[in-house]
């Protein structure tokens, strides 16, 4: 659902106005581009990354979109990993390269709370001096949106990124959508949202993906119990018949793609 709203080139121009309401007085985006979103290792012992979604804005700022249900152990590691790739992924390889690079940003929207967090809705990360708390680069940008910390009633609701946080943590339940007249995104997003206008093959793939998240869920909780490796290999194991791919699996299991292909 979140790659549907977000991650596709239909959506594309929902994701701009989201970012740029996001990123007011900082940057304004005219267009992106989707980029692949699974970076393979580097050799066959990496471990690889697929991102939600990667995209590259027309003057060449690298964003990552990603969306999180469920508290995972060292979260904040793996989004430190995730922005690492994504800024060395710039180089070039020769002698001419002289190490220029894109801004990358990290948008990244908890269904959690973060571990030793503040409690607050907004985090932004950035490399800063420690005795000033001048902005030492913007190269690398992380921006935590703590969704539990939202508690504004629709009334409440003045600023965009207000809305967009009222829609985004009730689109479960909204009988309608607010302020859609005031922002034709908000429309598009409706529109983007109705599985009733879904191909036949998005539908299927709707629901496929919908059974594994459950599967996985319900998996994970078992496997957390038990505290075995057998957990791992049945999760594993029933993602796999619900035809998920191996990378995939291998991500959220933490098995080898080998050892999948032996269940």
């Amino acid at each position: 659902g979140w790659k549907l709203l977000f991650g596709e080139e239909a959506s594309k121009s929902i994701l701009i106005e989201f970012l740029n309401d996001l990123l007011e007085g900082e940057r304004h985006i005219l267009n992106l581009k989707y980029l692949k979103t699974e970076e393979l290792p580097e050799n066959i012992y990496g471990r690889g990354v697929i991102f939600d979604i990667l995209c590259e804005s027309d003057t060449g700022e690298k964003f990552i979109v990603e969306l999180q249900n469920k508290a995972q152990l060292f979260v904040k590691d793996r989004f430190i990993f995730y922005m690492s790739r994504a800024i060395s992924k710039q180089g070039v390889k020769g002698k001419s390269w002289d190490f220029s690079l894109y801004p990358v940003y990290g948008i990244f929207l908890l269904n959690f709370t973060l571990p030793e967090g503040k409690a607050c809705l907004r985090t932004d990360v950035a490399y800063m001096d420690m005795v000033s708390k001048e902005l030492f680069s913007d190269r690398s940008r992380m921006i935590f949106l703590q969704l539990p910390y939202f508690t504004k009633s629709e009334e409440e609701c003045i600023t965009n990124m207000d809305k967009w946080l009222y829609i985004l943590t009730r689109m479960d339940t909204l009988e309608r959508m607010p302020w859609k007249a005031q922002k034709a995104a908000f429309e598009k997003l409706m529109e983007r949202a109705e599985t009733a206008n879904f191909t036949p093959e998005e539908q299927a793939q709707y629901e496929a993906q919908l059974d594994a998240y459950r599967v996985m869920n319900s998996a994970m909780a078992q496997s957390k119990l038990e505290g075995t490796i057998e957990g791992k290999k049945e999760m594993a194991q029933r993602l796999k018949e619900l035809g998920i791919d191996l990378s995939v699996i291998s991500q959220s299991s933490g098995l080898t793609i080998d050892e999948i292909k032996k269940l």
